[in-house]
């Protein structure tokens, strides 16, 4: 059996019932991962119209919360309310009423460092490395993160009666979002950082110093020495070994504070695929020390979740040049494919792709963790749809998280339902 995400306009414009008729077709499906707080992401993502809701052609998600909360904004941090809930609708305790007592299992998804945050914005956002605050997105380091999170999860726990939760966003920023922004890459230099580096003795002037350099080398064309150093250079290691660090020492520290008064709560993980983990400040191995189960997401069609086309073409405009770019992209993240930048806007990476970062999740996760392959359903053909199945099915992993119930077309349903059915 297996699950999929559900966004909330899903519930509110679509109605239980037609979602769960839907889903029946699929013939496996015992898990609902409903989004509690959405990002700034356009639904569906990148381009066309939600394939069978009744209400909106596009949703632009604006980084709310989306659940009925009393008293939500106590404390330091607080993040701003959907007006759907001001006007009385409640999208999870929907889907609560309609699945309590059956053998389907909701398991809230909640994204935890990025969204529309209010309050003390100043001493808790993430810094760029030229002193720029980023937009909507909150430092692991910084000191009220934790709290707002405590605070959260125990009102979602009192609530909707739920102890199993999938955070989500908990990584250092990437660099798409509403435009390009690589800079998102080089974070974070906030005071907090700034103080936990200079305790493990990093040369934070000497660090600046370095990203200055390889973004004027990255204007010059040269990738390949831009690789070099983000593999090599012992300072961008010890960097990219605390940013992994703080990232772990969050979720410890927000583990350590929810279960404070029962104990009895679970957070899973959704992370990148271990490509692109580790470069967002996610470590697998320590990690799955605090969890028992996780998520990543193996896309093959979209270059494994990350705007791979989006970076190339803001470093890159001659073809030839995007071409090169991308052979040192292929590199930086040890993706072993021999294809061109032009294969790839066509074709994404090749198959294998999601059987081979399922299996190098096995190997970097504690023994016993319950892993789940995302599995692309939009913006995919039928037969492209059951490839990534059956290459997820020949891996490492448990278990299938589709991704997602608003964008997929009917024949997407269809064809799983239909191989489902077949054994």
């Amino acid at each position: 059996m297996s699950g999929i995400h559900l966004h909330p306009h899903d519930i509110l414009d679509e109605g239980t019932d037609s979602i769960l008729n839907r889903l029946a077709k699929m013939g496996e499906i015992d898990r609902l991962f409903v989004e509690v707080n959405t990002i700034f992401e356009r639904n569906p993502y990148p381009v066309g119209n939600l394939p069978h809701n009744p209400v909106h052609d596009v949703v632009m998600g604006t980084g709310t919360l989306h659940v009925k909360l009393d008293d939500h904004q106590q404390g330091a941090l607080y993040q701003r309310v959907d007006p759907t809930i001001l006007e009385g609708h409640d999208p999870l305790m929907l889907i609560k009423q309609k699945t309590d007592g059956t053998g389907i299992k909701v398991i809230p998804w909640v994204n935890i460092l990025n969204g529309d945050f209010a309050g003390n914005l100043n001493d808790n956002m993430v810094v760029n490395f030229h002193g720029d605050p980023v937009e909507h997105w909150l430092c692991p380091n910084a000191p009220d993160v934790v709290e707002l999170w405590k605070n959260t999860f125990s009102r979602l726990q009192q609530t909707y009666g739920y102890d199993t939760y999938l955070i989500d966003r908990i990584r250092f920023p990437d660099w798409a979002g509403k435009s390009v922004n690589p800079s998102g890459l080089f974070t974070c230099f906030c005071p907090h950082c700034q103080q936990k580096m200079r305790k493990q003795n990093i040369d934070i002037e000497k660090l600046i110093a370095t990203l200055n350099q390889l973004v004027i080398l990255l204007h010059q064309d040269q990738y390949e020495t831009v690789v070099d150093y983000l593999l090599h250079d012992p300072l961008i290691k010890q960097w990219q070994q605390f940013r992994q660090q703080s990232i772990t020492h969050f979720v410890s520290a927000l583990l350590h504070d929810v279960n404070q008064s029962n104990g009895s709560l679970k957070l899973w993980l959704d992370l990148w695929p271990p490509a692109y983990s580790w470069i967002l400040g996610q470590n697998y191995t320590e990690l799955t020390k605090l969890s028992p189960a996780l998520k990543h997401f193996p896309y093959h069609k979209l270059g494994g979740g990350a705007d791979v086309q989006g970076l190339i073409e803001f470093f890159a405009t001659a073809p030839e040049q995007k071409e090169i770019a991308f052979k040192a992209f292929l590199r930086l993240f040890k993706l072993p494919y021999d294809i061109s930048y032009q294969q790839f806007k066509q074709q994404g990476f090749p198959i294998a792709f999601v059987k081979h970062q399922n299996d190098i999740v096995r190997q970097h996760s504690q023994p016993g963790t319950f892993i789940f392959s995302g599995i692309q359903m939009w913006n995919i053909d039928p037969q492209n749809l059951l490839d990534a199945v059956n290459a997820a099915k020949l891996s490492a992993c448990d278990d299938l998280l589709y991704y997602c119930y608003g964008w997929a077309t009917e024949e997407l349903f269809a064809a799983v339902g239909q191989q489902s059915r077949n054994g």
